[in-house]
């Protein structure tokens, strides 16, 4: 009986630990998500960010083509035609 007894106690013992070890992963998921959420605004903040400098990137590329060289500023004429273009056939599909 007192076996019987003892292999309870320490089952009861092991079930304890296994709840604690439980609630303290819960935590720590909980706590690792929050990280993740956190870290993922920081991804898309970031990445917001280089997309703007690409465009500004760009632009200045544009400016500074049509102010000086003239190989930058044959580029930046090119870029400018190749944009009305575009610009030209998204009027051409709206008005369709």
């Amino acid at each position: 009986m007192k076996a019987i007894e003892a292999k309870i106690k320490n089952l009861e013992q092991l079930i304890n630990h296994l709840i604690s070890d439980y609630v303290v992963l819960q935590k720590e998921n909980a706590q690792l998500k929050a990280e993740v959420l956190k870290l993922e605004g920081q991804l898309n903040s970031g990445e917001e960010k280089i997309q703007n400098l690409g465009a500004e990137v760009e632009r200045l590329r544009l400016a500074r083509g049509l102010a000086g060289d003239p190989e930058e500023a044959k580029a930046a004429k090119a870029k400018l035609g190749s944009l009305m273009r575009e610009i030209d056939r998204c009027i051409a599909l709206l008005n369709e």
